[in-house]
């Protein structure tokens, strides 16, 4: 056991050292050591609270912790039967016996396995652990209510608590919504009178309705498109706006609209069924001009770089950032926008047998109806609509396409040039005058005056999740972590084992650190730190070693494993 243990703190010792050193390796000369540290999963904002080691020590879990015990011994054995219930069939099938008999035996085998196990005590320790966990949970929802705090994850999709004041929370959330030109209000919601805002509701539908029958008129031909976007009345579920947190340019706190829906919500079949008929037609069209995540795009540049020979020395790169992907242009811009598409780039009359005039009133419908509740009132978007709509991102998609066209059709290089987009990042390289180069971006900001951007030219700078160099004439890459977010953080999971989520993670992220990679080194370094975020999380160094060594296994790399260790 000593040996064991000598060994694993040996293992920690070299992970530990090898990261600082390399991460030091790499700061300016501005660098000071103070920065250095784990981050934490709860990020404090308020001195007023009581909480002790215990209770921040559980919520430094993050928001995706799962406390133990939480199924009933009743779901467990449940759970745990299923196998045994598959090894039964296949038996009973292979014997030949009949399904009154099999029907039979299923039902007297699972009783007796459930009489047996049930009365199974689970272990002390689990039991203890979650009793105490269960209080713990309880003291902090006192406190929060005692002091007025607020408890929420932050809006990057970390697993990151933030704790802070609520007043001062919802005074920030306040004024977004007074300076914020994305919503209007649509009423005011009377508490003495809720039938009022029932029936204002439900006559919106109801308009709804009657316009999707006049716009198919003929209800024989489009039975079955109404019967997907005819809206129940009954079942409807306002959405609600809440917010999230901001901490990217910490001290100032900042907050980001959610929107909280379901499949219930009024515009949700209608946004589903026009995106079913919008998004393979946007998708052929830019096809190739389309990143669809930091991969995609570095095997595109690689071959482009292998085919046209067109990375030199000189080259620079550019990347452009629109703010607001998801409210990028009012509602008549937008269907302006569509319309343009169809007549310019799609020059067919119909999609899917439906006329682009009816598909161009269908999707006037759902902008403009895109309702949610805030504060006692009812909202209404008047710039795109809900970032969890797949309507909206094809919408942007097709507005972004139109500046796409521009930016290559000002370019008296563009045939030569490499271009793409990721959402709302554009990358291209450039090898004209930075002069030249001026005059089409101050083109761009003039003709899209409304929109924010964010650009960066050079050599050497980041795009989505790569770090990317011109390295005379060589390209070098690695991976890049956003400075303005929280290091050695696991993303935040809603939904499912949080444990299983948590080891796809790791087993995703070691892909494209191999991808990104240009050096061993730079590889060795990410792997590390992949490491590292799992072991500040909680999780154990036999749960780290189990997944990287399957990694090396999987890609038959072990001798690389073995090669990056004798290096140090």
């Amino acid at each position: 056991m000593n040996y064991v243990k000598k060994k694993l703190d040996c293992t920690e010792q070299f992970r530990l050292n090898y990261y600082l050193r390399q991460h030091f390796g790499q700061q300016s000369d501005e660098f000071h050591l103070t920065k250095v540290s784990f981050s934490p999963t709860v990020i404090v904002y308020t001195s007023t609270h009581v909480f002790n080691k215990e209770h921040l020590r559980l919520l430094s879990r993050g928001p995706s912790y799962v406390s133990p015990y939480q199924m009933t011994k009743k779901q467990i054995l449940e759970k745990n039967y299923k196998q045994l219930q598959h090894d039964l069939n296949l038996l009973f099938v292979k014997s030949n016996v009949n399904m009154v008999q099999s029907m039979f035996l299923q039902k007297k085998i699972k009783d007796l396995y459930m009489e047996m196990f049930f009365t199974i005590m689970p272990s002390k320790s689990i039991y203890e652990r979650a009793h105490y966990e269960q209080q713990l949970i309880a003291t902090i929802r006192k406190d929060l209510k005692t002091f007025d705090l607020i408890l929420r994850r932050t809006h990057d999709q970390r697993n990151v608590f933030y704790l802070g004041d609520r007043n001062s929370f919802e005074i920030v959330s306040n004024q977004f919504m007074l300076e914020t030109d994305l919503f209007e209000i649509d009423m005011t919601i009377d508490k003495e009178n809720l039938r009022v805002t029932r029936d204002y509701l439900t006559n919106k539908i109801k308009l709804m309705n009657c316009e999707f029958e006049n716009i198919f008129a003929n209800t024989t031909k489009y039975k079955d498109e109404l019967k997907k976007i005819n809206v129940v009345i009954d079942k409807v579920e306002l959405p609600y706006l809440y917010f999230l947190p901001d901490l990217s340019k910490q001290p100032l706190l900042n907050v980001k609209p959610m929107m909280m829906t379901t499949q219930y919500n009024a515009t949700y079949r209608l946004g589903k069924f026009l995106n079913q008929l919008l998004q393979p037609v946007i998708d052929i069209y830019q096809q190739g001009r389309i990143f669809h995540n930091g991969t995609d795009f570095l095997e595109k540049f690689h071959n482009y770089i292998d085919q046209y020979d067109r990375l030199r020395s000189t080259t620079n790169f550019v990347t452009i950032k629109i703010n607001n992907f998801y409210h990028l242009a009012p509602h008549h811009i937008l269907l302006s926008t569509l319309l343009d598409f169809f007549v310019k780039c799609y020059h067919l009359p119909i999609v899917e047998n439906i006329h682009i005039t009816k598909i161009v009133r269908l999707t006037s419908l759902f902008l403009h109806n895109n309702r949610f509740y805030y504060d006692g009132k009812i909202y209404r978007f008047l710039k795109g609509g809900p970032s969890n709509s797949g309507l909206i991102e094809t919408l942007s998609n097709i507005y972004l396409n139109r500046m796409d066209n521009f930016l290559i059709d000002q370019s008296s290089t563009k045939q030569n040039e490499f271009y793409g987009r990721y959402q709302n990042q554009i990358f291209f390289t450039w090898n004209q005058s930075l002069n030249e180069l001026e005059q089409i971006l101050k083109s761009m900001k003039s003709e899209y005056h409304h929109l924010s951007f964010d650009i960066h030219i050079g050599k050497n700078l980041n795009y989505l999740d790569l770090y990317l160099e011109n390295r005379h004439g060589l390209l070098y890459s690695r991976v890049h972590h956003q400075p303005n977010q929280q290091p050695y953080t696991l993303p935040y999971i809603s939904k499912g084992n949080s444990i299983r989520k948590h080891s796809h993670w790791l087993r995703s992220s070691l892909k494209p650190a191999v991808r990104y990679c240009t050096t061993i080194e730079d590889f060795n370094q990410e792997r590390i730190y992949l490491e590292m975020t799992c072991l500040a999380n909680g999780y154990s160094v036999e749960f780290v070693q189990k997944h990287i060594e399957h990694f090396f296994t999987f890609f038959n790399a072990t001798l690389l494993q073995q090669w990056s260790l004798d290096q140090h």
